[in-house]
């Protein structure tokens, strides 16, 4: 009987563990469906108005870069300034030795008072210059005047009958008068001539005197004028577009620095050889790349706020120029800011990043940052509806303070969960402890 049981027994062993386990399945569903909501605290979205920016990075340059260099030959004999020195226009740089074009200077200036000389002047006559006041013309005048007066009265007397003198002395007469006419013309013909050569060797002068001006190496000058020499009796007849003009006389005084000096005392020097290097460096220009993509949102005139690392503070600029062409290679468009830098702050080659105000977005949706949950690379918030957890994936634009830009996922005035939400799901009960209604602020950047 015994062992007619055992086999029984162990038949039925395995139903009844089965049985045991339904019930412990049954028995955790109910302590599942009894647990105690998640206590959070909601808070609502927010909206603001959102400046948007495009950050660029790029290269400082100065405003005018120019390699300074001699017009003439000559030997070095003094520097002025050094590297780091600032210079005003037309402050002088160098100085090359004189002795050889004060030389030629005065020889044209003596063959110009030479010329003047003969011609009885002791300056260049003007373009209405009357000829016949010269001495020599003047003389040449009187003399074909006399020969006239004679010829007059030897006519009368040749006319009367008989005639009172012979044919040959009124011949004689005749002929003495037409070469006082023709001396006078070739005087006046001479003394043109010798205006003419006089105003040549004034432009000699001019020209000798500039190469002596030229012995200092000097700042760009704010303005240029043309020498007086080359202003000649035509001068007045040209149009006003073609006379020469100050072609810098419209742009505003200029500072420069010293960069670079490649020259040294007691060095001789042939002509255009580069002696300095002269920056301005007021205002500064940032020069950077821009991807293609951004194209219609750039703009001439639009902010600029750009930094260095070695200054906390920004520095505001505007774009001044867009390049139109889009460089194949990288897929990017160069722009220019110009920035004021009046402080001489921002030095010339340096790396500088740049935030472009672009366009302005008046509805933008902000959430606290303790609202956002991310993992492996998803970012999410969540919701109440009906007391339990919705979870929303959101992508996350701009920060400002303690918020965040929602760029998609939350509605304005939509309650966000800013508590409790490591322990929440989707699905999961909450409780609400409270709530929060006002509007956060932050300042913009």
């Amino acid at each position: 009987m015994r062992n007619l049981l055992r086999p029984i027994s162990l038949f039925l062993l395995p139903s009844l563990l089965l049985s045991l386990s339904a019930c412990e399945r049954q028995s955790d569903a109910k302590r599942a469906t009894t647990a105690p909501p998640v206590p959070v605290i909601l808070k609502s979205a927010s909206v603001q108005e959102v400046q948007r920016a495009i950050e660029v990075n790029g290269t400082l340059w100065a405003d005018e870069d120019v390699i300074i260099s001699n017009k003439i030959n000559g030997k070095v004999i003094g520097i002025y300034k050094d590297v780091g020195d600032h210079a005003e226009p037309g402050e002088p740089l160098a100085q090359l030795l004189k002795n050889d074009y004060e030389l030629d200077r005065n020889q044209k200036e003596s063959a110009l008072q030479e010329t003047l000389t003969k011609l009885g002047l002791k300056e260049i006559p003007t373009k209405d210059f009357d000829v016949s006041t010269l001495p020599t013309v003047r003389r040449a005048k009187l003399q074909a005047d006399n020969a006239e007066s004679r010829f007059n009265r030897g006519k009368q007397l040749h006319d009367n009958n008989p005639p009172l003198i012979s044919d040959q002395d009124f011949a004689d007469l005749q002929t003495a008068w037409d070469v006082a006419k023709t001396a006078y013309e070739v005087e006046v013909i001479s003394a043109r001539g010798l205006i003419s050569e006089a105003k040549t060797k004034q432009a000699e002068l001019a020209i000798a005197n500039q190469a002596l001006d030229d012995t200092t190496i000097r700042v760009p000058r704010a303005d240029y004028k043309a020498a007086e020499a080359t202003l000649g009796q035509n001068d007045e007849n040209r149009s006003p577009s073609a006379r020469p003009t100050d072609i810098h006389a419209a742009k505003p005084k200029r500072s420069y620095a010293v960069a670079a000096r490649m020259a040294n005392a007691g060095e001789l020097v042939r002509a255009v050889t580069p002696m300095f290097r002269l920056i301005d460096d007021d205002p500064v220009k940032l020069r950077a790349p821009v991807p293609e993509r951004h194209i219609s949102e750039i703009k001439v005139g639009q902010r600029v706020d750009v930094k260095i690392e070695a200054y906390p503070q920004s520095f505001r600029g505007e774009i001044a120029r867009i390049n139109p062409q889009i460089d194949p290679a990288n897929r990017t468009f160069q722009i220019e800011v110009v920035i004021p830098n009046d402080k001489h702050l921002l030095p010339p080659g340096a790396f500088a990043s740049g935030l472009v105000q672009t366009r302005v977005n008046p509805q933008v949706v902000f959430v606290p940052l303790e609202a956002v949950v991310s993992f492996a690379g998803v970012n999410k918030v969540f919701t109440v509806k009906d007391n339990k957890a919705v979870e929303i994936v959101v992508d996350l634009g701009v920060r400002r303070g303690n918020l965040v830009e929602i760029s998609k996922g939350v509605n304005p005035d939509d309650m966000v969960v800013i508590s409790g939400t490591s322990k929440l799901a989707s699905g999961v009960p909450v409780a609400i402890q409270s709530a929060a209604g006002t509007q956060a602020t932050a300042s913009a950047p």
